[in-house]
């Protein structure tokens, strides 16, 4: 067996149709890089494997809403926030305008680094 390699990025990834294989191009942190060649089998156990991982590790990946509201209360002086089809949070003035600036502070510093290429 050889020395692990600590993949960070996919640098690429391509589904051969023909032969049902994924092909996904790892990168370590020194650039250095490797391919693997995945049939049906070895994707649905991988598929698995992560999907059990946040279980397993307590952790949960990071979600991205694909929609999201703002608002305010009727009957409170509430800022509502609600994301995808979950139960909307109430914010008071002082709360919503603190996240205000904390996301727009967030937003800049985001757009100012560069980030790899990750898929």
């Amino acid at each position: 067996m050889t020395k692990i390699f600590s993949a960070e990025v996919i640098t690429r990834s391509n589904f051969n149709n023909e032969t049902s294989r994924l092909e996904i191009a790892l990168a370590d942190s020194t650039g250095s890089a490797r391919t693997l060649s995945l049939g049906p089998d070895a994707i649905a156990a991988l598929a698995e494997i992560v999907a059990a991982l946040p279980a397993l590790t307590g952790n949960h990946l990071t979600k991205i809403p694909k929609r999201y509201a703002v608002g305010h209360g009727r009957h409170e002086p509430v800022v509502m926030i609600r994301f995808e089809d979950e139960p909307a949070y109430g914010l008071s003035v002082t709360q919503a305008a603190a996240l205000a600036e904390a996301l727009l502070e967030e937003a800049e510093a985001v757009s100012d680094t560069m980030y790899c290429m990750r898929q």
